[in-house]
């Protein structure tokens, strides 16, 4: 009973704890008569404010190990109905039958407590419940709220991890969507990249071919256009002109370039249509264009048109896609500082100064790279040869 003094009121650590043996001697008067003997249930503590269990003796067994007594319903031995003596003589109480078990086991020696109510229907006697102290039933009370408060937190914490799963659930879909789509447009754009370098291709092919048939032509720039003009006849007094000898079985036909104009004005701000002579024969054609170069001071009026004086071009007809890459030619090489920038039988050429190599211009490409940069990278590229 010594062990019990310091426990806690109300709490109940072991069945040692309040249970003696009840074989001990009961004591009596000194005029004989006889002591009422105590409960073999002690109480929990001094407080008067902790109730106990009330038993009987008849209600004891015995364990056979530790030879002691202990109450049927409190030691768990049956939940309902007598106790055999079978069962009497081979009981052992639970905490000698804990010692049995196999070491590292750590299973309590008994798994529950019996309520008064079972207590007092086992024994036919009725007992007063154990009542916890005031203070510590509202320890329990506020233990218990924040229990609940914790659940709910736990149940609105698993709503919000759902619905993120559900989110991120969704996004890996898109993600794998998307991933879906990007390989889609990588393999498009390869194939678009494939498809415009097989348009650039076939682009410069016809303009190779197209290029190609007008290689037996020329055009003539600078002469006034009149309304009843002929043509042939102005070919034929250039080519008197400049020396060279042109019948009308030479040339295939000649005509002006461009659509027909509402009104001609014989002002120098407007520049008159080209006219465009196709020769039956190259050589010929050449020889025309040869001596052309020659008089390069020629005049509208030194071909005796009528008209204010011009100066009389005379090139190389090109295709409009030559004709708009010359031009941007000519342009970005005079800001580069290129001297010379011409074209010929189709081709458009460009030189820096006298002395340095000719630099071929067959497309775009070619216009950025060798006049997109600056004149010191270009230079070093290509540096000039002596001849």
């Amino acid at each position: 009973m010594a062990e019990t003094q310091n426990h806690k009121p109300g709490v109940i650590r072991s069945t040692r704890d309040y249970i003696q043996p009840a074989e001990s001697p009961e004591p009596t008067s000194p005029d004989g008569s006889e002591d009422r003997a105590p409960s073999p249930i002690s109480t929990l503590s001094g407080d008067d404010d902790s109730s106990t269990i009330s038993t009987s003796r008849s209600s004891n067994i015995k364990c056979t190990k530790c030879e002691l007594q202990f109450h049927i319903a409190c030691a768990n031995a049956i939940s309902q109905g007598k106790v055999s003596a079978e069962t009497k003589s081979n009981w052992i109480c639970p905490s000698c039958l804990s010692k049995t078990l196999k070491k590292g086991i750590t299973t309590p020696a008994r798994s529950e407590v019996p309520s008064h109510e079972e207590v007092s229907k086992s024994d036919g006697h009725p007992s007063t419940p154990c009542v916890l102290p005031t203070g510590s039933s509202g320890e329990l009370h506020i233990l218990t709220s924040e229990i609940k408060l914790l659940r709910g937190d736990v149940g609105d914490l698993k709503t919000h991890i759902k619905y993120l799963t559900e989110h991120l659930t969704q996004c890996y879909t898109r993600l794998d969507e998307y991933d879906a789509r990007m390989k889609k447009l990588e393999k498009r754009e390869e194939e678009i990249i494939s498809l415009n370098n097989t348009i650039h291709n076939l682009r410069e092919q016809l303009n190779s071919q197209a290029q190609s048939y007008l290689r037996n032509e020329l055009e003539l720039s600078g002469i006034h256009e009149h309304k009843n003009e002929n043509p042939a006849h102005i070919v034929q007094i250039m080519a008197h002109k400049i020396g060279v000898a042109v019948g009308d079985q030479d040339v295939d036909f000649v005509t002006r370039a461009g659509p027909r104009r509402k009104a001609s004005n014989d002002t120098i701000d407007t520049p008159p249509r080209p006219l465009v002579v196709r020769f039956v024969r190259r050589y010929k054609r050449d020889e025309f264009l040869k001596a052309a170069k020659v008089r390069r001071n020629m005049t509208s009026t030194d071909l005796e048109l009528a008209g204010p004086s011009r100066n009389v071009y005379c090139n190389e007809r090109l295709t409009h896609g030559n004709r708009q890459l010359f031009r941007a030619t000519k342009i970005s090489a005079k800001e580069r500082g290129y001297k010379f920038c011409w074209h010929k039988n189709g081709t458009i050429l460009i030189r820096r100064n006298e002395g340095h190599p000719s630099i071929q211009i067959r497309n775009g490409e070619d216009l950025e790279r060798y006049l997109g940069t600056p004149t010191q990278e270009l230079e070093q590229t290509h540096p000039p040869q002596q001849q």
